[in-house]
């Protein structure tokens, strides 16, 4: 059976260098780069043709998917952090901003399958959302956010790129209508676990980050988070990357553009904060 390929009406536009991070040679995992063709050249051409108008040619089951195939290599690789304090703390703040995306943009929030774990890493200052909504927090990344608050700003923003699908966008970018289909439609689970690894080593570009920003504190705002905060916590991102950048910064927008969006936007979400902060225990 064919799957329904869903797009989002959007022009596509080809990837560039600061759109699309893909670190040696070639970006595509050796798995799918050498996948058999299985006598279906013409009929894949066919439909690569008829899909070629859509920006994301993932289904949400897709995402989810590819979200926990990446998840199970990362977490092969990475300590978690054992259960306390810090881990309730990440788990509540995800709870809470879940929930708000499900009010927020429940076509999609309502389909992921929401997981975090916290990462014991205390030299890297990151986090991330998978697509399909695997996250991981690194506790490096716990200093600079200060409080849950702080981290509502940074996990709010990483759902969003989940929730705007991002990441299956980079992908049907990188890899091309053709070759896509051919996984999507009958791939192994090796080549699946290479589409996978290949997720792993993207980075966003620009403009996905700063739409990251502005549905992140639509969020956070809804959860009742202060999203004024958002401003001290990038602010303190933009200081620890006066050197070498964190590895949440490599491909984001300059930190003064980021930082006076993100003020424009406040009186757009500060009445959202404020018609919900009351309803939060």
């Amino acid at each position: 059976m064919v799957k329904h390929m869903e797009c989002k009406q959007r022009p596509i536009q080809a990837a560039t260098r600061s759109e699309v991070y893909t670190p040696g040679p070639d970006p595509i995992d050796p798995a799918i780069r050498g996948a058999p063709g299985r006598g279906l050249r013409a009929p894949l051409l066919a439909l690569a043709l008829v899909f070629t108008s859509c920006q994301n040619m993932f289904t949400l089951e897709d995402d989810k998917r590819l979200g926990a195939e990446a998840y199970v290599l990362l977490m092969e690789q990475e300590k978690l952090a054992p259960p306390g304090p810090t881990t309730a703390m990440v788990e509540g703040v995800k709870a809470r901003l879940v929930a708000a995306a499900r009010i927020e943009d429940p076509q999609v929030a309502n389909v992921f399958d929401w997981e975090v774990r916290v990462i014991q890493n205390d030299e890297m200052v990151n986090a991330f959302c998978l697509p399909g909504g695997k996250m991981a927090v690194y506790t490096g990344i716990l200093p600079v956010a200060g409080d849950d608050t702080g981290l509502a700003v940074v996990m709010g923003h990483e759902i969003a790129h989940a929730i705007e699908r991002h990441g299956t966008e980079a992908m049907t970018r990188m890899y091309g209508a053709e070759l896509l289909i051919q996984i999507l439609l009958e791939g192994t689970a090796q080549e699946w676990a290479g589409l996978g690894n290949s997720l792993l080593q993207l980075s966003y570009g620009r403009d996905a980050e700063l739409e990251a920003d502005r549905k992140g504190l639509r969020y956070m705002a809804r959860a009742g988070y202060d999203p004024r905060a958002a401003v001290t916590f990038w602010t303190r991102m933009a200081d620890l990357g006066s050197g070498a950048p964190p590895e949440i910064l490599s491909t984001h927008p300059s930190n003064a553009h980021r930082i006076n969006q993100i003020r424009s936007l406040l009186p757009e979400v500060i009445p959202i904060y404020e018609a919900n902060r009351a309803n939060i225990p």
